[in-house]
């Protein structure tokens, strides 16, 4: 009877803790939720971005400014020094393009010259409020790089950047990588976060397009969650590539189409966005960061 009652009791004492275990990883999860929300909010139109101002589209001249001071200030109260790579350029056709990328730099804590690259891009299509593509890429770098700043060592430095224009015929990417390379930088690898919003299925799994093995299996051992290796290279990962650098996508389940069906288009809205699998991949994204800085 006595072994009965210590069974019992050690059970209760485990389903104790197993409960503020659970609770304590739902109090995160809704941490970074809030945050999420309230940037995502601000980036689709969805709550004002400044005073009563609400954006409706992140693809004209005005509001691509204004999000871009959104992000200048943003990464200014998280407490690093934010910089624009602003650029005029015309095409082979005529075309002009002008725009600013915004980036920061997180430094080594112990003299490293090698960078770690992690960005997502602030515009949109015309006319979508680009919730899901790629408000939740923004919302979900944001996150990280203010977790970023508060380890005590990192033994590699991050740049953190967010580019304009990719949905014109990828500019703003183009410019950030030329930027990149006349500078010299010595880069460890590219991280592009996009789509990161839907998850219609709720088995919170990511894909990922990685140039080598190693950064694949550094998000594989983080992830605890399915992972899809995407075998069709996108233009944004050919730009990093074929200036030698290593880079990995992270996405959404898009092989297995588990991606929202509005991006590109007006319904692409705040409301359409799983804040729960973008807290969880951002978690992911930042456990990632975080072993390749010691």
């Amino acid at each position: 009877m006595k072994l009965y009652k210590f069974k019992t009791l050690l059970l209760l004492i485990f389903c104790i803790q197993i409960s503020m275990a659970q609770s304590l990883d739902d109090a995160k999860e809704a941490e970074i939720i809030n945050i999420q929300k309230d940037i995502v909010g601000k980036l689709t139109g969805h709550i004002p971005i400044k005073g009563k101002k609400k954006l409706s589209s992140r693809s004209s001249n005005s509001e691509r400014k204004t999000t871009a001071d959104y992000l200048f200030n943003s990464l200014k109260e998280i407490g690093l020094k934010p910089n624009r790579n602003s650029y005029n350029v015309q095409d082979k056709k005529g075309n002009q393009y002008n725009g600013a990328n915004i980036y920061a730099e997180i430094p080594a804590t112990n003299g490293s010259d090698e960078y770690i690259v992690l960005g997502a891009h602030y515009d949109t299509a015309e006319d979508s409020p680009g919730a899901v593509h790629n408000a939740t890429g923004v919302a979900l770098t944001l996150y990280v790089t203010e977790k970023l700043t508060k380890l005590a060592d990192r033994s590699i430095n991050f740049m953190i950047v967010f580019f304009d224009q990719q949905e014109t015929n990828m500019i703003g990417c183009r410019m950030f990588v030329k930027k990149l390379q006349d500078e010299k930088y010595n880069i460890n690898s590219m991280h592009r976060v996009d789509y990161v919003g839907w998850d219609n299925d709720e088995d919170r799994a990511i894909e990922l397009l990685a140039s080598n093995i190693s950064l694949e299996s550094a998000y594989r051992l983080e992830s605890g969650v399915p992972v899809f290796k995407r075998r069709v290279s996108t233009p944004e990962t050919r730009i990093f590539s074929k200036l030698g650098y290593e880079t990995i996508t992270i996405t959404a389940e898009l092989m297995n189409g588990d991606n929202s069906p509005y991006v590109h288009q007006t319904e692409d809205k705040y409301t359409t966005v799983n804040f729960k699998y973008l807290a969880s991949t951002s978690e992911i994204v930042y456990k990632v960061m975080k072993s390749l800085s010691k």
